[in-house]
Parts: C-alpha cells; sequence; structure tokens
C-alpha cells in the first residue's frame, strides 16, 4: 500500500505517516501491533521544494492530502527556509482537520464544506474563487504550487492556475490513484 510520508528528513531517521482509514487494508492498520516488521519502498514522486528558487510556496491539500505537504512545510520549518509560505486545507467536517494545532492559524486557510454554524473560516470547495482571495496576481505568476488532494479538486486548481498565468514548470502535484 502506498502511504505519504508527514515527517521532514531534517528531523531524523525516523518516519512517520498519515494515514485515512478507509480502504481494505488501511481500516485495520491501527490493529497492528507495536513491533511488527514492516518493509519501506521509495520514496516516490515529485513532490519537492528543494533546490528551487521561487520567492514563495503554496501548498494546497484536500484531506489526506495533507500528508506530503506537511512534510514539506516541516522540512521547511526545521531548516529556516525563508520563503514565504501559504497553506489552503480543505476537508468535509471539522473534526477531519488534522494536525490543527502544529499548523496554526498563520498563513493557514482552512475549508469546510460541511462547516458547522460557528465556523469562521472559509466554507464550500477549493476553487477558483478562493485561490483569488488568497493569493496575489504576483504570487500566482513567481511561487511555486504544490498540491495533493482529491482528483476534482486538483483538476479544478491547476486549469485555473494555468489559466491566471502560473507557469506549469510551477505546479507540482501528487494524485492518489
Amino acid at each position: 500500500n502506498p502511504f505519504s510520508i508527514c515527517s521532514a528528513p531534517a528531523a531524523g531517521p525516523e518516519i512517520s505517516f498519515m494515514i485515512k482509514e478507509l480502504g481494505d487494508f488501511t481500516r485495520t492498520i491501527g490493529k497492528i501491533k507495536p513491533g511488527t516488521v514492516a518493509y519501506l519502498d521509495g520514496p516516490y514522486g515529485n513532490l519537492s521544494v528543494d533546490g528551487r528558487t521561487e520567492p514563495g510556496v503554496a501548498l494546497i491539500a484536500g484531506g489526506v492530502g495533507l500528508a506530503p505537504l506537511l512534510g514539506i512545510l516541516r522540512q521547511m520549518r526545521l531548516t529556516s527556509d525563508p520563503r514565504r509560505v501559504k497553506l489552503i486545507y480543505g476537508n468535509r467536517i471539522v473534526d477531519q482537520i488534522a494536525y490543527r494545532d502544529e499548523l496554526g492559524a498563520q498563513d493557514v486557510v482552512y475549508v469546510l464544506s460541511e462547516p458547522p454554524e460557528t465556523w469562521c473560516g472559509e466554507t464550500g470547495f477549493i476553487d477558483a474563487a478562493l485561490i483569488n482571495r488568497v493569493f496575489s496576481a504576483k504570487e500566482l505568476s513567481e511561487w511555486v504550487f504544490v498540491m495533493c488532494g482529491p482528483a476534482i479538486m486538483m483538476d479544478i486548481v491547476e486549469d485555473h492556475l494555468i489559466e491566471m498565468g502560473t507557469p506549469s514548470h510551477r505546479i507540482l502535484s501528487e494524485r492518489f490513484e
């Protein structure tokens, strides 16, 4: 089973994952006993901002798609990366927001499609209008955009970024398939 690493290399040799208990295997993952032997292979994919020169990093996550972006954010924080960072993180309900204490509120936009009455954040879905509210025209043209989440969100955001003039080489995405 492929899982996204959410730990940062600068944190040391321990590896952590963010896994949604949804599929045949993942529903039982909480029952694995400590000490069980596991084998790791990888990592795979292209979600890395190391060595990139853009002045800012936009992280856009839907649900468990936060996992690889959390690893990037943690790495940037641990290495005192000077670039600006903004994170858009969408979920269905408030209880699904993972790592909220660690993420904080500064430069994080939380989006709920089924918010409680007391919710003060963004509502609905991560879409073109939200992207335009969060990012300036300059950020859209100069920053690197890294995203992971549901296919429909990814399609909408990628198409909008291209339409708004974000060069395709500044759009990195990881699709769950």
